[in-house]
């Protein structure tokens, strides 16, 4: 199985490094490449404990919730269509490092089209690192949706050329905001990015001054401000976290029957970090499910399957261990989710297809 992941990796830089030109270059990208897509020997979908079967939502009415990788989840009640982040090119690791980035069109359309996207109402962006950011440009363009997104990301969104007026694009107040579509209420309240545990992170964190084009260098994707997304229907409410990190009293007031908890890097955050982040996401909302998002590795194409964060980025398997450790046997299960995976809301309950 590892020697497998090793052999596929080590052909992906070898793919890539037909764009590095310099010898030096390359011999670096294939040391860099070869660490930062370890594989994992812990893969979440394989752990009985939180991925007994495929999640399939239950037919009927309700909010439709699907998976797709990182923090990318589409919901539905099938008049009004929101996404989170919507990143799909997931370029790979040697052109993240050390070349240049940019939405890959041909991989958007192919994904969207697999993924049964087509029309969009908004596209929700908690911060602006390029595996949140990157595509959501060209993903609002190509269903005609608006961007729900931070300063930072309105830089992007401007450098790529996108319509600004306010059907295609919101930029969110420092305080947060909330937003109605249809029968979902949006909103964005301030919280916290996960600590910078190496020198990559730190390169990307503050904030994004003035508008830039693609292709562009990973660097160039600041963090800027960070947001928790809460989204609420009348048959259930949901509340998203694009990373692991979190602000006092962020959520106060505010119930979810479901969680999708970021948990890259989390388990390299100190205990108290750790219980900060589960009381102010979990334990104030008091949900029935928690559904552990940013595990997989994002250097990897959506049509490879999901596998683990490499090693040298986090541990997958600790950060598992966290959430079942602060759930214990009293507090909300937890789930993970596959490539295509959903559940449904309704009246408040979390349904899923028995097996």
């Amino acid at each position: 199985m590892l020697l497998h992941c090793h052999k596929f990796v080590f052909a992906l830089c070898i793919h890539e490094m037909r764009h590095i030109k310099s010898r030096f270059s390359r011999l670096f990208c294939v040391t860099m490449s070869l660490g930062l897509s370890a594989c994992s020997s812990y893969h979440p979908l394989a752990d009985k404990e939180i991925y007994p079967r495929p999640l399939t939502a239950s037919p009927g009415e309700g909010v439709k919730v699907s998976f797709f990788g990182n923090t990318t989840i589409l919901i539905s009640d099938g008049d009004t269509h929101l996404l989170v982040d919507g990143f799909f090119s997931r370029p790979g690791p040697v052109r993240t490092l050390l070349g240049k980035i940019a939405p890959d069109r041909v991989e958007l359309a192919r994904e969207l089209k697999r993924a049964g996207i087509s029309n969009i109402d908004a596209v929700l962006v908690g911060h602006a690192h390029h595996d949140h950011a990157l595509d959501a440009p060209v993903v609002a363009e190509m269903t005609n949706a608006l961007v729900m997104g931070t300063e930072s990301y309105r830089q992007i969104h401007l450098g790529a050329g996108s319509k600004t007026d306010g059907e295609h694009l919101f930029t969110v107040p420092t305080d947060g905001e909330q937003k109605s579509f249809g029968k979902f209420v949006v909103t964005f309240r301030p919280s916290d990015h996960v600590g910078a545990h190496g020198l990559v992170q730190h390169l990307i964190e503050g904030h994004i001054k003035k508008p830039f084009k693609t292709p562009a260098r990973f660097w160039r994707f600041k963090c800027g401000k960070v947001y928790v997304i809460h989204i609420a229907h009348p048959h259930g409410n949901l509340v998203v976290t694009t990373t692991a990190g979190a602000k006092e009293g962020q959520l106060k007031g505010f119930s979810a029957d479901v969680v999708f908890l970021g948990v890259g890097f989390l388990d390299k955050e100190s205990p108290l970090r750790q219980n900060r982040y589960w009381h102010e996401t979990v334990g104030v909302t008091k949900p029935e499910m928690v559904v552990p998002v940013h595990w997989d590795n994002f250097s990897i194409k959506l049509s490879k399957g999901l596998q683990p964060a490499p090693r040298v980025a986090f541990s997958t398997r600790a950060a598992a261990d966290v959430l079942k450790d602060k759930a214990g046997d009293d507090g909300p299960v937890v789930r993970a989710m596959d490539y295509g995976d959903s559940l449904l809301l309704r009246d408040g309950q979390v349904r899923t297809v028995s097996p």
